[in-house]
Order: structure tokens, then C-alpha cells, then sequence
């Protein structure tokens, strides 16, 4: 959830706007330089106020980032709400659809969930791991049922490489010379390919 720092001044629209800029200079800073290079001073100086001033809008770095994360898990999330109401092939779309459009307009945001969550204390870590499972389970089951059933252990293999395929482009993508919308594309076209594979059901292989 993200959350005021505790005993900080109460929230303005001021207040609220600083924080923004907080949140995006250090998604910025963390992502180019690392989470353990990247200082409090240096986010100050980067939202344009003092270091010590972030502590009026966070708790400290940690903060920041497990913040990023809440707002990244909320995201995705919202995908799964859409899909409400839909048969498993649509449904399935849909989750392409909306993971693939994150993936691509934040990638800053996925990178950092791979390469800096281990440094986050460790009940955060299991609890940024519950969300993860719900989301892998939320596609496995979509995936079984546009596969006909599918084995449950298949569907969560597939659906973690299907998420490895898009989620590559946050952390290769960007240096490449390929462009946000036409790697959504290309990503969108591959994940349904992966995702639809023809399968056998018993057997759990390609046929």
C-alpha cells in the first residue's frame, strides 16, 4: 500500500505532488545506478529539495522502493480484474494485453523488481512473493482452461515463461533499437503464440 512516512507532515496536494516526484527521480536513479549506489542526498538533489527533505514525504530508501513495487503489484493486478466475466481465451488476451502494456511504458519499474527486491528486508520479500503467486496462478488457470485443461504444474510453467518472454524487454529491451509500441506488438503477437501453444493435455507437450 502506498502510505504517508510516518510522522511526516500532513498530506497536501503539495505534499502529494512532492512524493510523485520522489517516487519518479528515484525509479530513475535506482534503475541507472542501483539500489545500494543510489543515496538520499542524491534523490533531493534530483526532486530538487534537500536529502533530508525526503524524510518529510518517506521513511527512508527502503520505502521508496517497496512503494514502486506496491504500485507495480496494483497494476497488475487491475489486469486480472478486467477479465472478469470473459471465457479463458479472451481472458487470456486480456492478460497479454495489459501485462505487455506495462512492461513496455514502465519498464524502469519490472527491471527493478528483479534486480533489486533481494535487498528489500524479508517480510517484504515473501510478501511481494504471495503477490507474485497469486498473478502466476491467476494466468495458469486462464491458461488451463484455453488449453482444455491442461495439468495445473504445465499451465504455471507456461505462464512464467510467457511472462520471462515479455518481461525481457524491461530488462534488455530499452538498449535496443526497438521502440516501445513496436516491441508491444512483437511481445503481444509471441506471448499468445507461447501461450496458445497446441498441447496435449495428458502429456503436457507440444503436438
Amino acid at each position: 500500500m502506498d502510505r504517508q512516512a510516518e510522522g511526516s507532515l500532513p498530506v497536501t496536494a503539495k505534499g502529494r505532488a512532492r512524493r510523485e516526484q520522489i517516487i519518479a527521480v528515484a525509479t530513475t536513479l535506482f534503475h541507472q545506478q542501483g539500489y545500494h549506489a543510489t543515496g538520499i542526498d542524491a534523490i533531493g538533489q534530483a526532486a530538487g529539495i534537500t536529502g533530508p527533505g525526503v524524510y518529510r514525504h518517506f521513511s527512508g530508501k527502503d520505502e521508496i522502493l517497496t512503494t514502486i513495487f506496491d504500485r507495480m503489484w496494483m497494476r497488475l493486478r487491475a489486469g486480472i480484474e478486467v477479465t472478469d466475466g470473459l471465457g479463458d481465451s479472451d481472458a487470456l488476451v486480456a492478460l497479454i494485453d495489459h501485462h505487455v502494456a506495462y512492461a513496455v511504458s514502465c519498464p524502469a519499474e519490472m527491471a527493478l523488481l528483479y534486480r533489486e527486491l533481494p535487498h528489500l528486508p524479508i517480510e517484504y520479500q515473501e510478501r511481494a512473493g504471495q503477490n507474485r503467486a497469486r498473478y502466476e496462478r491467476a494466468w495458469a488457470a486462464r491458461i488451463a482452461g484455453a488449453n482444455h485443461g491442461l495439468a495445473d504444474p504445465v499451465a504455471e510453467m507456461m505462464a512464467r515463461s510467457v511472462f520471462w518472454l515479455i518481461n525481457a524487454y524491461a530488462l534488455e529491451g530499452p538498449r535496443l533499437d526497438v521502440g516501445p509500441d513496436e516491441a508491444g506488438s512483437i511481445l503481444r503477437s509471441m506471448a499468445l503464440a507461447a501461450a496458445l501453444a497446441p498441447l496435449d493435455p495428458d502429456a503436457g507437450t507440444i503436438v
